[in-house]
């Protein structure tokens, strides 16, 4: 039987020429090796693990990075520290010159005690990353402002003083919290804050209450007050724009209803908190003591009073497949008075001078263990740095091996690529003219016959 040869081999090579040429057009435009499984299943493999290593090196010195300028954060507010304390014992020496008289040591304990005032506020002034590296946990709201749930037990009566201090807080999303007060005609009164030192609720600072603590202006309050200790947010600021002094009303979605300052008639007081949109801090000023009870329907979470981490700070050093994320711990090196143990020093007498002298010589050598402990830690983390970075180069280097093209091979094979695609075209081309030669003579004998 007489057929025609339609050169299918000649197609299908021409195609595999095609598919080699779209390979190396990908490889060179997209510059890696490897764009799909099918080009090599087992290099993506590997290469999505070494990927996986090669983000995780990178993260990690981001983190250490992170933890260097915590430390530095700290490291900073401690060298302050202890330039202050050095002041303070000078000020302990010049005190103890017998040559002073009780005037000039009264004098001296002014600076003095000014000082002690600006150690508290670097300690709880140094932030870093939400954290107070130099202040205790003990110190930060959760102990020293509990929770109104923590201070006091539903319906029932208590009494305490009252003073220049928070109470409790209500933690965001309360409802129906109310206060009721008797200040035994002291004239002891509820004030609500904000943290940021917005005041909702009830006696503006020209009142009495206030002047009787040594209160006049928001200055004032800022000083002696808003304190981070208190349950303030370290750059609180006085705002009594909206103060609610009796009545109901609503501030930031807070909702309140308050029975007015008490009157000479009447020694009690009520306040009712509808709404909590965010911590609210209690206080009651004045210099007696009184009776409170408090109630409420329900309280929110009282980790939302607290807007500061707590406990150390664990920097991610290394991460290992096998035995899992190291770290390198920052612990907290607390520098308040208290836990320096100069909260009560003075220096208005020879006698307090000696003491404070000790004290300071204690205190000192705590603030220059901690600078040593970020000073070591710093080197730490920068040592681990150096090794993640480097750990870094050598897998880039792998993953690059693996999943990178070679634009050389790849621009030569694309050339030949194209050369035997050409040729093949040409092939083909030819082979269908014969083709069309031969239909042509068949053709041709059929007339004849």
């Amino acid at each position: 039987m007489l057929s025609i040869s339609r050169n299918l081999q000649s197609i299908s090579f021409a195609n595999l020429q095609s598919n080699s040429l779209s390979t190396s057009l990908e490889r060179l435009s997209s510059g890696l090796r490897i764009n799909s499984a099918a080009d090599d299943g087992a290099g993506l493999q590997i290469s999505n693990r070494l990927a996986s290593s090669k983000n995780a090196h990178t993260q990690i010195n981001r983190n250490l990075n992170d933890g260097i300028s915590y430390a530095q954060i700290a490291e900073g507010g401690l060298q302050e520290s202890a330039a202050l304390l050095q002041r303070m014992r000078q000020l302990s020496i010049q005190s103890q010159n017998g040559i002073n008289s009780d005037s000039d040591r009264f004098a001296l304990d002014k600076e003095f005690q000014q000082l002690k005032l600006a150690l508290n506020a670097i300690a709880y002034n140094t932030e870093a990353f939400n954290g107070l590296p130099l202040v205790g946990d003990e110190d930060l709201l959760s102990d020293n402002v509990p929770s109104l749930r923590d201070t006091f037990s539903q319906g029932v009566e208590q009494s305490m003083t009252s003073g220049l201090r928070s109470i409790a807080y209500v933690p965001a999303g309360s409802s129906n919290v109310e206060i009721a007060l008797n200040d035994n005609g002291a004239n002891d009164d509820i004030q609500v804050f904000t943290t940021n030192g917005k005041h909702l609720v009830v006696t503006p600072l020209t009142n009495a209450t206030w002047a009787s603590k040594g209160i006049t202006s928001g200055a004032d309050l800022s000083s002696s007050f808003f304190l981070v200790e208190n349950g303030y947010d370290s750059d609180a600021t006085y705002d009594d724009s909206d103060l609610l002094t009796v009545g109901a009303g609503t501030v930031n979605g807070n909702t309140f209803n308050f029975s007015g300052d008490q009157q000479p008639s009447s020694t009690l007081e009520s306040l009712t908190i509808g709404t909590t949109t965010e911590p609210l801090i209690i206080s009651v000023i004045g210099n007696g003591s009184f009776r409170v009870t408090a109630d409420w329907d329900s309280l929110g979470e009282e980790s939302a009073g607290n807007s500061f981490s707590l406990g150390p700070v664990d920097i991610t050093a290394s991460n290992k497949t096998v035995q899992g994320t190291e770290y390198i711990e920052l612990t907290k090196t607390p520098a308040t008075l208290e836990s320096l143990g100069i909260a009560d020093t003075s220096i208005a007498t020879s006698a307090n001078a000696e003491d404070a002298i000790t004290k300071l010589d204690s205190a000192i050598d705590s603030v220059s263990e901690s600078r040593a402990f970020y000073g070591a830690k710093m080197n730490q983390m920068s040592s681990a740095y150096r090794v993640n970075a480097q750990m870094n180069v050598n897998v880039e280097a792998s993953y690059s091996q693996i999943v990178d093209a070679d634009y050389a091979q790849e621009t030569a094979r694309l050339t030949q690529s194209q050369i035997i695609e050409q040729a093949s075209l040409s092939i083909l081309a030819q082979a269908k003219t014969n083709d069309e030669q031969v239909l042509g003579l068949l053709d041709t004998a059929t007339d004849i016959t």
